[in-house]
This record gives structure tokens, sequence and C-alpha cells, in this order.
């Protein structure tokens, strides 16, 4: 005998959506919890940085070859699993950002702060870096401009791990070649 599976649609914001108390102390736990994720994230980052540039320079510092190709894959493995877990930072980050600008537009419209756009953004931070005399340096004024294309950190890092990954690969390939070179 088949059992039917029964499907319950989970009901969308279920939480009071009047400004109450219980609704700014919602806020403030996804802040907190959002917060957490940024700082477990930058953490986990930290620790694979070290962790990588101590194989590098554990690789680089060889004295025997016989380990340079164990030694690079497990970079490239140590690599890999560091963009793996900045994406699932970055996943994590991304959601409790949404809950926040989804719960900011209910519980305080007018606050703008996550429930933004774009634009409102980009106004905010000009009108916060303020305008540069026209005798401003060269650097300074590149320096502005960088700051308001908005270069993510989080991206950055990502960009770094995968770069790291392309760099032990790099090695392994030169180590691969360096043994048939030799053993010819």
């Amino acid at each position: 005998m088949i059992s039917k599976v029964r499907i319950v649609e989970k009901p969308k914001n279920t939480f009071n959506m009047a400004p109450t108390i219980e609704d700014k102390d919602i806020y403030k736990y996804i802040l907190d919890t959002r917060n957490f994720e940024i700082s477990l994230f930058w953490q986990r980052s930290n620790y694979f940085l070290v962790l990588n540039s101590g194989l590098a320079v554990g690789f680089l510092n060889l004295k025997n070859n016989g380990y340079a190709f164990a030694l690079a894959f497990f970079g490239f493995l140590v690599s890999y699993l560091w963009y793996q877990v900045n994406l699932g930072g970055k996943y994590w980050q991304s959601r409790w950002e949404y809950k926040l600008a989804e719960v900011e537009s209910k519980i305080a419209p007018d606050l703008i702060c996550f429930n933004t756009t774009r634009e409102i953004t980009d106004e905010d931070v000009a009108e916060s870096l303020g305008n540069l005399p026209e005798e401003a340096s060269w650097f300074k004024r590149t320096f502005h401009h960088e700051i308001k294309e908005k270069p993510s950190v989080s991206h950055c890092m990502i960009v770094l791990s995968v770069l790291f990954m392309m760099a032990w690969i790099i090695m392994i390939v030169v180590k691969i070649e360096y043994l048939f070179v030799s053993s010819s």
C-alpha cells in the first residue's frame, strides 16, 4: 500500500510585522547572526591563508624533491577546501542580509540600511566621502573612485583562494615536468 505524502507549505513571514519589541528583538538577533557569520568567514579565511602560506614556504624550501608533488597536491586540496568554506560563509552571510532587509522593510521601512538600492547606497557613500577639491592628488581621486566601485571584501578573499588553487596547480605541473625531465 502506498501512503500519500502530505506537503505542507511553510507560511512566509509568520512573525508579527507591526513594530513591537519582539520584532525588534528578531531584527537584532538576525543582525547579530549576520555579524557572527562575517566574523567566522574571516577567522576561517585567516586560518586557510596561514596554512596555505606555510605550505608554500615549505614547498619553496624543500631540499628533497621527493615530497614536492605530495606537498603541492596537499596545498591544492587545502586551497580547494578554503574556496568551498568561503562560498559557504558567503552563502549564510547573504541569507542573513536578505532576512535583515525583509524584516527592516516591515518594521522600519524608512531605515534603509539593508532594505535599500544600489543607487541609494552609492549616494550615501559619495556624500560620506565628500567632494574632492580640484587640486586633490591623482592617488586620492583614484582612491575615491575605487571606493565608489564597491569592491566586495569577501569576493576578494574568494578570489585569493582561487589564485592559491591555480598556483598549486602550476607547482604540480612544474614538479611533474621536472620529474620527467630529470628522469630522462
